[in-house]
């Protein structure tokens, strides 16, 4: 039996035969993996064609017969089509992955000596698993399998893997990692950890292309532990900048639709992301893995959907510019953001919500000929339906009074009859009982706290817009009163960058989507909150009551791969004023590079001469992807009409979807979750001043993989 073969072989075969196989015998087995690859390909296109064929004919015929089809033919012949259609959508997708593994069907292999019977099963792991019908005989593995998981967490040695049924115990015998490409291999390398960190900094020292793609073949071990986790109701991951926190996101979406086929889809899952650019940005990891595209939505939009309060109010945008552009902590504006977004603040809101509700005044409720007595109302509203929303108490109240109705009228009601008297009673006892206008009664709460907090009944700014820090309590306040069903067949949330998002923002998602959810981002990225405490804070605070099984892990993730040694290092110095005794910094990787530029303009015409410079001399042509980062839109905007000459140099706005590489100029906050090959960061304010001004100088410069220039405009240190 050959060694390469994917079936075990027994302990004498291996005591007698095992051995490490030669680059000759690699090339042997990847050549018959390709052949049988090709093979699938041109079946499964035939198939494609023949029934495309099969749907002309079957169209044709329906057409040229249709006076002479009853219904039930005509149905058959167009159930025929349906099937055929779905075939090759099926089909379709198909041809993609065996192209994509027809390109490259494997990257790594290990060879595991299962213990007690001594059987060693050779595994060779792709981004997709490949079972070769010829032979009934598992070719290659999915990355997402169980078993593969050794590859990314053990060396040579002892090892283990958690299938469904149990715990395997062994030995990995043999460990290789493959340089395949365009079909062919070009190496095979027998590999250890200094192999590993070899090929990982081979990887990371290359430019960053427009979108982010798989990297499966270098995810590390700690990000493959979160990856894999099946114990945590809400995974929260708190990484440094560049530590691979939206690898992590993606490739565990893919890991939870491979393993979940059955009661999970690609409809059942949904990103929350800071903006449109940054979907277009990941768009392209899950159809590279074999699965489909998940829903991606930013939580103004949400907000947006949902809420029917009838007022103007600020959009995060709006209230960013506020922040970055006044930063001046001990304002009252300021205050007043950092008290409305703080836990002391959500928890006041939440008692004043609940004494509300406790003290509603019911009193007997007349429908038609039909009484509910205050008594029964009131064990049904504070008892039996307590967990609901407070206005969907009404509505299954308003149920068992419509049955009531219906047995006193002795007559059966029609689903669409019992419905629209479900939905009279609940409109009557809100109006009886508990309708309030959710501005006033928001405004009510604010003015009770006027006097402990002066200034805090303001909640409008100064065009008449609610403030965004208010108008999410209002939010949490509607969802808090009506709930919201809309969301229900989502089965898994990822958040990301969640340093951006308040305590009464995670409150609404955590009602909204009743599900298991990953938070990932990086505490010391946040602009602001209240000093007094952190976004772990905050999300234990709303996550840790309602975690269920596995309640609210946090972990963490400190190796920065994104940039090099100087550039970390430089930012890490930005925050040493600012990082808390138990929030670790960034720890580089051994991949060095240039120190990052400081450069002193005058203008912002200098600062963009200097930019010229390089453009002009070609000292930017080795990166694809060049960001120039400005304070706002209207700064960025400046800057690109001052380069505009230059073909490469686009401009990207919080409107913008698409991002094509080049040069490119865009305010500093859409640069969030993104990285460059180069990074501008352009400064027209002191970034040293204050903590908000730090931490904003911070997640620009963390943005850079090779090289990074600071542009100090008039005279800014």
């Amino acid at each position: 039996m050959s060694v390469l073969k994917g079936k075990k072989m027994d302990k004498k075969q291996v005591q007698e035969t095992y051995r490490e196989t030669t680059l000759e015998e690699e090339q042997e087995y990847f050549e018959e993996v390709e052949n049988e690859l090709q093979c699938d390909l041109q079946t499964t296109q035939e198939s494609i064609d023949y029934r495309n064929q099969a749907i002309k004919a079957q169209k044709k015929y329906m057409r040229d017969s249709h006076g002479d089809m009853d219904d039930e033919e005509f149905l058959q012949n167009m159930n025929n089509v349906n099937n055929d259609t779905f075939f090759i959508e099926h089909a379709a997708k198909q041809v993609d992955v065996l192209a994509h593994q027809i390109e490259s069907p494997y990257f790594g292999k290990i060879a595991f000596e299962y213990q007690g019977d001594g059987q060693v099963l050779p595994v060779y792991i792709g981004t997709n698993g490949y079972w070769s019908m010829d032979e009934q005989d598992q070719k290659v593995y999915d990355w997402r399998a169980p078993i593969a998981s050794m590859y990314y967490d053990y060396e040579k040695g002892e090892a283990s893997y958690q299938a469904p049924d149990k715990e395997y115990f062994g030995k990995i015998v043999e460990k290789k990692q493959f340089d395949i490409s365009n079909g062919r291999l070009h190496n095979a390398v027998d590999t250890d950890e200094k192999i590993n960190d070899m090929i990982l900094l081979d990887a990371l020292g290359k430019n960053s292309g427009t979108k982010m793609k798989s990297v499966v073949a270098t995810i590390q071990k700690e990000q493959n532990a979160l990856i894999r986790n099946k114990t945590a109701y809400n995974l929260i991951v708190d990484g440094r900048a560049g530590s691979g926190k939206t690898v992590v996101a993606m490739h565990r979406l893919a890991w939870l639709l491979f393993n979940n086929r059955k009661t999970m889809s690609a409809d059942n899952v949904m990103i929350l992301s800071p903006n449109g650019i940054f979907g277009d940005y990941i768009a392209g990891v899950l159809p590279e893995v074999g699965e489909d595209n998940v829903p991606e939505k930013e939580f103004d939009s949400l907000m947006e959907e949902i809420l029917f309060v009838d007022c103007d109010y600020e959009t995060k945008l709006e209230q960013a510019d506020r922040i970055t552009t006044h930063p001046d902590m001990e304002s009252p504006e300021m205050k007043n953001i950092a008290w409305k977004s703080s836990i002391a603040f959500y928890q006041a809101f939440n008692k004043y919500l609940e004494d509300y509700t406790e003290n509603i005044k019911f009193k007997d409720f007349h429908f038609e000929k039909t009484e509910f007595t205050k008594d029964q109302i009131e064990k049904m509203f504070y008892n039996r339906f307590a967990r609901y929303p407070v206005y969907e108490r009404f509505e299954k109240i308003a149920y068992f009074i419509a049955d009531r109705v219906e047995d006193e009228q002795d007559q059966a009601f029609t689903d669409e009859k019992h419905q629209k008297m479900e939905n009279q009673i609940t409109k009557e006892m809100i109006y009886q009982y508990a309708e309030r206008n959710l501005i006033e009664l928001y405004q009510d709460f604010l003015n009770s706290q006027a006097e402990q907090y002066p200034g805090i009944e303001q909640y409008r700014n100064e065009y008449g817009k609610v403030c965004y820090e208010d108008i999410l309590a209002v939010f949490y306040l509607q969802i808090y009163f009506y709930g919201c069903k809309s969301y229900d067949n989502i089965k898994h949330l990822v958040i990301d960058e969640m340093q951006d998002y308040n305590i009464f923002q995670y409150a609404v998602l955590d009602r909204i989507f009743k599900c298991k959810k990953t938070i990932l981002g990086d505490s010391l990225q946040v602009l602001y909150y209240n000093p007094e405490e952190t976004v772990l804070d905050v999300l234990q605070t709303v996550f840790v009551p309602h975690g269920g099984t596995g309640g609210c892990q946090i972990k963490t993730l400190d190796t920065a791969y994104r940039s090099t040694c100087e550039i970390t290092e430089f930012c890490n110095k930005i925050l040493e004023a600012d990082r808390a005794s138990d929030e670790a910094e960034a720890h580089p990787l051994n991949r060095h590079g240039m120190e990052p530029v400081t450069e002193q303009a005058e203008s912002i015409e200098d600062a963009a001469g200097f930019i010229a410079e390089k453009l002009d001399y070609g000292e930017l042509d080795d990166f694809d992807n060049v960001a120039i980062l400005c304070d706002d839109e209207e700064r960025a905007f400046a800057m690109y009409k001052e380069l505009e000459e230059y073909e490469q140099v686009t401009y990207l706005t919080n409107q913008s979807t698409v991002y094509n590489g080049g040069v490119v100029v865009l305010p500093k906050f859409l640069a969030k979750g993104m990285e460059f090959d180069a990074v501008f960061v352009i400064n027209e304010q002191d970034v040293m001043e204050n903590r908000i001004s730090r931490h904003a100088f911070y997640i620009s410069c963390t943005r850079a993989l090779h090289q990074l220039y600071v542009i100090n405009v008039t005279n800014q240190t």
